[in-house]
């Protein structure tokens, strides 16, 4: 009997498994990898979220508004060399400090307003003051300043100090000259370091174009310089036209601030004693006002000199919350004060 061949051997490929452990090894391995991942993104993104980013440096040429009610408004406000406008990096080689201060100046033009008759009333000319209605007494709103004068002479201490104040400054010059009839004769002193200039063309009747012409050259010239010499200020008005009323605008210095080696007001009570004698019966023929802008001077140099030949409304003090300017910051003491044992 003839045996029976062995079956042919299966010769054909045997595929993987579905339990084979390749799968599994495969489908853990992606699984895995994409957990990986997304874990990496997730903390990639929360160190990001987390690192503390330097703080924006914004710059920009700002000049602080004056509070409101103050005249010219605060949108026309003129700053010296012409309100800042940016014009980017090619226009500023183009810019012109001459034609920046023209441009101010023909903004001054259209905000002073028109000097009212010589017959107007008192209550109507004054207009609130110098319009910081928050700050003025109101004895001083009641009370004009100048109006019954011939001869107004305005002065400016226009030192260093008063660089903060300076829309201020020009604020209460534009009222002041603004208020005057055509009748009166004015004029403008600046004193800055040992020097003093009077505005061209000036003593001048207070006409709208003198007026005018006078609050351009402020503007244009307005650039602080060293400490003044207020008596010296007043010698010079005396010696222009005699005036019958002087006011003096200044910004004080605080005790804590006083660094240099002399200050605006030292010799100007002795020069108005000097220039405005009081007669026998206690008048004197100058009457003045003198407005102390954001401090008080620690001499009182300002205010006695107001009261003695203003009366009670012969000095004006604004200080820096009414100017919208920032507190003062605390002086550090000298080691020597500290009090350490």
């Amino acid at each position: 009997m003839t045996p029976e061949p062995d079956a042919a051997p299966d010769m054909a490929p045997r595929g993987v498994e579905p339990r084979s452990p390749v799968v599994a090894v495969a489908a853990s391995t992606v699984v895995h990898a994409c957990l990986a991942a997304v874990l990496v993104t997730v903390g990639v993104t929360a160190a990001r979220a987390m690192r503390p980013e330097p703080a924006p440096v914004l710059v920009a040429d700002w000049t602080p508004p004056p509070p409101p009610g103050v005249l010219p408004p605060p949108p026309e406000l003129p700053v010296p060399g012409g309100a800042p406008k940016y014009v980017g990096p090619a226009g500023r080689g183009k810019a012109s400090p001459a034609a920046a201060a023209s441009d101010a100046a023909a903004r001054l033009a259209r905000l002073v307003p028109a000097p009212t008759a010589a017959g107007t009333g008192t209550s109507e000319r004054l207009a609130g003051g110098l319009g910081f209605d928050a700050a003025i007494p109101k004895a001083f709103r009641a009370e004009s300043f100048a109006m019954d004068r011939s001869r107004v002479a305005f002065v400016v201490d226009a030192g260093g100090r008063l660089l903060g104040a300076m829309p201020a400054a020009r604020a209460v010059l534009a009222q002041r000259l603004s208020a005057l009839a055509p009748n009166q004769r004015f004029t403008l002193a600046v004193a800055r370091g040992g020097a003093v200039e009077l505005a061209p063309n000036t003593p001048a009747p207070a006409t709208q174009a003198n007026v005018l012409a006078a609050l351009r050259w402020f503007t244009e010239r307005a650039a602080p310089g060293g400490t003044a010499d207020l008596g010296a200020a007043l010698d010079r008005v005396w010696q222009a036209m005699e005036p019958d009323a002087v006011c003096i605008v200044a910004r004080g210095t605080s005790a804590t601030r006083r660094i240099a080696a002399r200050a605006p007001t030292d010799g100007l009570l002795a020069a108005a004693d000097r220039l405005n004698p009081a007669r026998t019966d206690g008048t004197r023929a100058a009457r003045l006002l003198c407005i102390e802008l954001a401090d008080a001077s620690a001499d009182g140099a300002l205010r006695a000199l107001g009261e003695r030949q203003g009366g009670q409304t012969g000095y004006l003090f604004i200080d820096r919350r009414s100017l919208g300017m920032v507190a003062a910051p605390p002086r550090a003491l000298p080691a020597a004060t500290t009090g350490r044992p």
